[in-house]
């Protein structure tokens, strides 16, 4: 017997002692793995600092990337990105970035990482709201552009907000695979359900997970930040009271039409909060029509729903006087300009401003500068090549530029440096 052996032998004893004195008759305990390296990714590029007019942010879904376009010198001829960064956990594997917010101070930025890109490798990644692995809320240094906090959070990420005083992230789930999964098995509608997640901004830390209706994607807060509204697949948008220490959930259908998780006829996915009145205006895909929410009886008034006919409308933004919604919509390509006063009025259809001779495909959000002078555009494209972020001036009505980003871009965010 060679000493190897004879060593293997004499501690085996010892090695049965040690399991025998540990408690295996509960459950396994896995802690929840985080990812371990702090840059994943190369230091980017320095940057000139932000200028006053500030520096527009774009998430590009399919291939880790945000670009990147200073305010500032617009004026110029040569006007376009100032540069695209990577960004991400993963530097193998593409991720899919999705939304993107900025804080109130303008120090940093935070972006969602979905994992639903398809044909993206080994990860189980599909696509929009098909992934199963779990995503991420990532915090990155506006200067610098660099990592600096993340936090695991459900499968498919929708949308990120932050509360005004820059304290509180709120991000949805868009997880249409859990709605798929249940139906099969033949579950029950409440099992469909997703969570929003609660994040604290500073720690980057989960403060409470909440369970709020099938495939969550759009979320707003109320005017004074008391409520949370969201729209959901199923047809509903989801009010959540979050005075309360365990925040509860109202759900309420869009239509009298109304579908399920599995069988939508509206297909709520984006919505817009009136700076004024607080009333909700709810973008649904099937329906193609944007739906009213009240914000004091919380109900739908389907006397308010503004028809959009060949197109679905997207994230749309108001002007800081509640009296005009700008709603872009997909399948026209173009931005409605939507009076409230006259939603729901007999033959009331907004007037337009038109995207598409100008190259746009897809078109996902509209984001208004601090001025109110122009419109900030992003367009998806055919999610193979480049998409666009078009420029539109307001007063003239029309695109003044256009510039290629990255492939399947899917929103704007404007960073802005407090002085």
């Amino acid at each position: 017997m060679t000493r190897t052996r004879l060593l293997l032998v004499a501690l085996a004893p010892m090695a049965l002692g040690a399991c025998g004195d540990k408690d295996t008759t509960g459950p396994l305990k896995v802690p929840e793995l985080e990812y371990g390296v702090d840059q994943p990714w190369p230091t980017p590029p320095a940057l000139p600092p932000i200028g006053p007019a500030g520096r527009i942010v774009i998430t590009n879904n399919m291939d880790d990337t945000l670009s990147l376009l200073d305010l500032d010198t617009i004026g110029s001829a040569d006007w376009g990105e100032l540069a695209r960064i990577p960004v991400g956990l993963n530097p193998v594997e593409l991720e899919g970035p999705h939304h993107s917010v900025v804080s109130p101070d303008g120090a940093s930025y935070y972006v969602g990482i979905s994992n639903y890109v398809p044909g993206s490798g080994s990860g189980p990644h599909g696509t929009h709201g098909a992934g199963t692995s779990d995503g991420y809320c990532l915090k990155l240094d506006s200067a610098t552009n660099r990592l600096i906090g993340s936090v695991r959070v459900d499968p498919n990420p929708g949308d990120v907000i932050v509360s005004k005083d820059g304290r509180t992230l709120y991000q949805t789930h868009f997880d249409l695979v859990k709605i798929a999964e249940v139906a099969k098995r033949g579950g029950t509608e409440r099992e469909m359900d997703s969570r929003m997640a609660i994040i604290d901004a500073e720690t980057m830390t989960r403060k409470a997970m909440v369970s709020v209706c099938p495939a969550p994607h759009a979320v707003r807060l109320s005017q004074d930040e008391r409520r949370a509204f969201i729209a959901c697949w199923s047809d509903e948008v989801a009010i959540v009271d979050l005075e309360q220490s365990t925040p509860s959930v109202t759900r309420v259908k869009v239509a009298t039409n109304a579908g399920t998780a599995v069988s939508p006829q509206n297909e709520p996915y984006a919505l817009t909060v009136s700076p004024t009145t607080g009333g909700v205006w709810v973008s649904s895909l099937a329906s193609r029509s944007v739906q009213y929410l009240d914000p004091d009886t919380l109900t739908m008034d389907p006397a308010r729903t503004v028809n959009l006919r060949n197109g679905s409308p997207m994230f749309g933004d108001f002007t800081a006087d509640g009296r005009t919604l700008y709603m872009p919509y997909q399948g026209v390509e173009a931005i409605a300009i939507i009076d409230p006063a006259m939603a729901g009025q007999p033959g009331y259809f907004p007037p337009e401003i038109p995207l598409a001779p100008s190259g746009c495909l897809n078109v996902h959000q509209v984001e208004l500068t601090p001025d109110e002078r122009h419109a900030l555009v992003v367009c998806e494209g055919d999610h193979v090549g480049p998409g666009t972020f078009h420029v539109v001036d307001l007063a003239e009505r029309k695109v003044v530029k256009t510039v290629q980003v990255g492939i399947f871009p899917d929103s704007v965010a404007l960073l802005r440096r407090r002085p």
